[in-house]
């Protein structure tokens, strides 16, 4: 075992893994220290699948991984990778008849905390982080999609993981509560590593330390938010009318035409963001 491997929460190497003919993960290798790390990348990219297999819920077909340095192919292993996970999926299947308080601290029962009073205390700290106070002893049936999310989460945040895996998390949230989402899991990155798998390239701008895009089941990209932003650097550009030459062109709140591409002579440059340089990797690592 590396030294890398011992101090990252995750290192992978060579991970594939296959549905029939289609490989979801194709010979992907990263190592993620502590912090918030942001996943990008299109629909079928493989994003999901790699966050399965983070979350010990899928096996690599192929390659190795190591998860809190330990590896989840071995059953008692990855028995103490579970008691140090969280994971929020896609669509999370919650029980409609429990109660948000019930089933976060069914949860806790399942991740071995037997302990009544400090699950009690923990299922409240945790519903309270979410911002679900007020309705914990509600049924699920009974919360709008955005709580529900918000009932996934705390249920993912019990016992401090130290390895948390977000797909999607955002989903259903309103901006105040992605705010305070913003803030939950700044804290919990202080001590853990946080895996965000997202669409929104603001929530990586505002959260993460490191962003990977992912194409076709591989990263193409490694870096900072700045660095993806770079990527663009003088091939964005400004206008009075829209340029046909452009990869892509749209008309801002002021008016104006912003384009990206391959710019034209004496053309206005601008400030490229974090969603110019990911179109162009996104388009140049599909091409």
């Amino acid at each position: 075992m590396t030294t890398t491997a011992l101090t990252a929460s995750v290192a992978a190497d060579g991970l594939v893994k296959s549905f029939g003919a289609t490989r979801a993960v194709d010979d992907l290798s990263l190592t993620l220290p502590r912090g918030v790390v942001g996943l990008l990348g299109p629909n079928g990219a493989g994003k999901t699948t790699l966050l399965r297999m983070l979350a010990t819920v899928l096996a690599p077909d192929e390659g190795s991984l190591q998860l809190l340095g330990r590896h989840p192919s071995r059953p008692s292993e990855r028995l103490e990778i579970r008691r140090r996970l969280g994971y929020l999926p896609q669509t999370p299947a919650l029980y409609p008849g429990f109660t948000a308080f019930d089933l976060v601290d069914y949860v806790a029962v399942l991740k071995e905390h037997t302990d009544a009073a400090w699950r009690r205390d923990e299922c409240r700290r945790v519903l309270e982080a979410a911002g679900l106070s007020d309705v914990m002893h509600r049924k699920i049936r009974a919360l709008s999609g955005g709580m529900r999310q918000r009932v996934a989460l705390a249920c993912a945040l019990i016992g401090s993981p130290e390895l948390l895996v977000l797909d999607e998390p955002a989903t259903g949230l309103d901006p105040d509560q992605r705010l305070r989402l913003r803030s939950v899991l700044s804290r919990t990155a202080a001590n853990a590593t946080v895996v965000l798998s997202t669409h929104n390239t603001a929530e990586v701008a505002a959260l993460c330390q490191r962003v990977y895009v992912m194409l076709r089941g591989r990263i193409c990209f490694e870096g900072s938010p700045a660095d993806l932003a770079a990527v663009a650097r003088d091939r964005v550009w400004e206008d009075d009318r829209e340029d046909d030459r452009a990869i892509r062109s749209w008309q801002t709140a002021e008016g104006r035409f912003r384009h990206l591409g391959e710019p034209p002579a004496h053309a206005e440059i601008v400030v490229p963001t974090m969603d110019d340089g990911y179109l162009l990797v996104a388009r140049e690592g599909a091409s």
